[in-house]
């Protein structure tokens, strides 16, 4: 964004700025990089605002403005609400008690009821509004292993409407990147394909390898002692454990703690008492990340009988829905 210059706000609290335009742009009022808002001003135009200068971005509201400015108002409104929703209950989930079973599982439905909110609204929004140049924004808010299609139908519309810009060099160059990461990430598991088998030291230094528990259901849990989620959803992992593990249900456990002490204190603390945990003590530089695919924790994998895998990155209430429909 081009530096239009700053300007003084009058005893009264306003200020009136003015200049030159040539042609159509994204433009940022701001106190502070921090403290800012963005609005898409046309030649010609005149934009009204309301605001408290103590919190811009919250409190803007516009009088008078293009419809480009009121859909970036639209989309970062409810974006904003999400987030510090999000952002509540991560913060009961990271204080919660680890005894408090029912009040977890409600956070976590909670939290992926926020997630589908938001993604249904992204996804109405964008077909919506496909031809608004402030679709280059919602480049970062879009996941290239999920929502590719999206992407690619903002940088079709944004070349055919702005395309001698530096915008759509920008939303080009975005497309690009998030094609070669997910060309270079590894290979993402698919329902049905036989879990890549791994082996490696236990506590006792003995090498455990999943493959050992064919014949088994079998959840493949990556954790660390040191990530808060993981430990918030052990007592739910070990009261499924203890429900299914007469009906053939196993956990093999991989942890990507660096320190062995830290690692097998959170075992006992935790409760976990199933006998299968390994690790190879790297955090994350494991040789486990590139053969599943993972980059973040808690991630798990359900395996059948066969060694197949069911399904990825289940917890909570959708990982017990899943062994009451596998195991009864």
């Amino acid at each position: 964004m081009e530096n239009k210059g700053k300007v003084s706000i009058n005893s009264n609290g306003t200020f009136e700025f003015k200049f030159n335009l040539l042609k159509a742009g994204f433009y940022s009022i701001a106190f502070s990089p921090k403290n800012s808002f963005l609005l898409y001003i046309e030649p010609g135009t005149i934009t009204e605002i309301n605001a408290d200068a103590g919190n811009l971005f919250d409190s803007y509201s516009l009088l008078q403005a293009t419809p480009d400015s009121k859909l970036l108002k639209k989309y970062f409104s409810v974006y904003s609400k999400l987030a510090k929703d999000m952002n509540a209950v991560n913060t009961e989930l990271k204080t919660l008690d680890f005894s408090a079973d029912k009040e977890r599982t409600q956070l976590i439905k909670k939290s992926e009821e926020i997630k589908a909110t938001f993604n249904d609204f992204k996804h109405a929004f964008i077909n919506e509004n496909i031809n608004s140049p402030m679709m280059i924004f919602l480049i970062d808010y879009l996941d290239g292993n999920t929502e590719m299609d999206y992407i690619e139908k903002i940088g079709a519309s944004v070349a055919k409407t702005l395309p001698s810009t530096h915008y759509n060099e920008i939303v080009q160059s975005a497309i690009k990147q998030k094609t070669q990461s997910i060309a270079t990430a590894p290979t993402q598991l698919k329902t049905g394909q036989l879990a890549p088998d791994i082996a490696f030291p236990n506590p006792k230094g003995e090498i455990i390898k999943l493959s050992d528990l064919k014949g088994k259901t079998v959840l493949l849990d990556f954790w660390a002692s040191w990530c808060r989620p993981c430990r918030a959803e052990n007592p739910n992992v070990v009261r499924l454990y203890n429900k299914y593990k007469e009906k053939g249900f196993e956990i093999f456990s991989f942890s990507l703690d660096k320190d062995a002490a830290r690692w097998t204190a959170a075992i006992q603390q935790d409760g976990l008492i199933w006998p299968y945990h390994s690790s190879d003590l790297k955090g994350w530089n494991t040789a486990t990340i590139p053969i599943y695919g993972f980059n973040s924790i808690p991630f798990t994998v359900l395996i059948d009988k066969d060694g197949k895998i069911i399904e990825t990155n289940l917890r909570g209430p959708a990982l017990e829905n899943k062994l009451k429909t596998i195991l009864g």
